[in-house]
């Protein structure tokens, strides 16, 4: 595969170094992937980073609106290009300072999986701005407000379950995304709101963007159509031209061997941190499929008020959880769409921690200098075993301890695999934090 890229010079002195390295895609629809260094997901990062990224989207969005730029903007982009624990946290203590003024409240939206924590981080230093993400979980006992369709992803359905006062305004939407390809995504989007919630002002923001002249027109025809103005911001602009075959079937083998020397293995409940919120999966096939969501993650939907709840929440959990580290050098692993909570968690951890997430997208793994994605793994989802998840980057003895976080209760049958791997890349200690429901621990 080839990939020649046609980058346009960011507003922010961000290269694509310090932005995404790339990496092949095991997808018939799309051949390869731009793997972000920033977002947590698949490339293991400090736990600020991410939110800080957020902060730089956020401050494009209130900039466009109000035309001011916050003083502190080079002191967030001069701390993304840094690894040092200092400098990061007082980015984002800076960062946290005060809201970002940006003119009429916005309602921010984002996009399942990938972006669930980017579009958090968007809402969280906006004034007054309230917030969803996308799900591609259905769910028993409510319907959704909104469904539409990602073309080119790996699991293509997105269902929005907040309440529908929070769509039926007049307040612009701000949707977030870690990345523009052709824009398809935000058109189905647009054009699907808009049918059942009109309005006039969306704007989309993205860490990257590599539509074409001819994609961009077609959002032009697309404010044309429905009246309404759009307005598209990112950190870094290109365009790119694929050459090769996409890689239909995978080459690599994910599967995890069973390992004889098992870590210690304890299980936290944060239960008591969080509200529970009473629905669950539509499909169930394991206990945990019945246990309760929580209300901090944005898919039910966040108002300007809930903020400072989650900001305590985080800190009061995440002191906990320090004080249960084991080692020098700890792993904070999100899982699937949940990210954003246990990455604020990580923030309050101490120095030594890196977080990521795992995912639904199957990559391609190389063990080359430069490619973005070094080993991979795969198992079932203890939350809901129909679904395949991997988990990339985990290096071989680079962690004492493990915090594996999931939204809901798990058994510890269901994370067998789990343990297994942690095994095989020699973590002496994992620790099961459930945020809903109660640990169910069996034999």
């Amino acid at each position: 595969m080839e990939v020649e890229l046609d980058l346009k010079e960011g507003a922010l002195q961000l290269e694509k170094e310090h932005l995404f390295e790339m990496a092949a895609r095991v997808n018939k629809k799309r051949a390869f992937l731009f793997v972000s260094k920033v977002l947590g997901k698949h490339i293991p990062v400090h736990p600020v980073k991410p939110l800080l990224v957020s902060g730089l989207l956020a401050m494009a969005y209130a900039k466009e609106q109000t035309g001011k730029t916050p003083p502190y903007q080079d002191l967030i982009v001069e701390a993304l290009k840094t690894d040092d624990h200092a400098v990061l946290t007082k980015a984002y203590e800076t960062l946290k300072k005060e809201k970002l003024s940006a003119g009429k409240a916005p309602v921010v939206i984002g996009f399942a999986e990938t972006a669930t924590a980017l579009g958090h981080g968007v809402y969280d230093v906006l004034e007054g701005a309230s917030y969803i993400h996308t799900t591609r979980e259905q769910l028993l006992d409510i319907d959704p407000s909104l469904v539409f369709e990602e073309e080119h992803s790996h699991a293509t359905d997105q269902l929005c379950y907040a309440d529908e006062a929070l769509l039926r305004t007049d307040r612009p939407i701000v949707l977030v995304d870690d990345e523009v390809t052709t824009g398809r995504t935000n058109i189905n989007i647009i054009r699907d709101l808009h049918a059942k919630y009109p309005r006039h002002f969306y704007t989309i923001l993205s860490i990257l963007d590599w539509r074409t002249e001819e994609h961009e027109e077609a959002m032009c025809q697309l404010e044309k159509e429905l009246g309404i103005h759009i307005t598209s911001l990112s950190l870094l602009k290109g365009q790119m031209v694929f050459r090769g075959k996409t890689l239909d079937e995978p080459t690599y083998s994910y599967e995890i061997a069973e390992q004889e020397n098992q870590p210690s293995l304890s299980f936290h409940s944060l239960q008591s941190f969080f509200k529970q919120m009473p629905y669950s999966l539509s499909h169930a096939e394991n206990s945990a499929g019945h246990s309760p969501y929580i209300q901090e993650t944005g898919r039910f939907g966040l108002n300007a008020t809930d903020t400072e709840a989650i900001n305590q929440a985080a800190a009061e959990a995440g002191r906990k959880l320090r004080q249960e580290r084991k080692g020098k050098q700890t792993l904070c692993l999100g899982t699937g769409e949940l990210m954003y909570v246990p990455m604020r968690l990580a923030v309050h951890m101490g120095e030594g921690v890196l977080f990521h997430s795992t995912t639904r997208s199957p990559i391609h793994p190389v063990e080359k200098a430069g490619y973005a994605v070094q080993n991979g793994f795969t198992f079932r989802n203890p939350e809901d075993a129909r679904i395949q998840h991997y988990v990339y980057n985990i290096s071989k003895g680079e962690y004492d301890d493990v915090f594996l976080f999931f939204e809901k209760k798990v058994s510890q049958e269901a994370m067998l695999p789990l343990v297994h791997l942690f095994a095989e890349r020699h973590v002496k200690h994992v620790h099961i934090v459930t945020l809903s429901d109660e640990v169910k621990v069996n034999g």
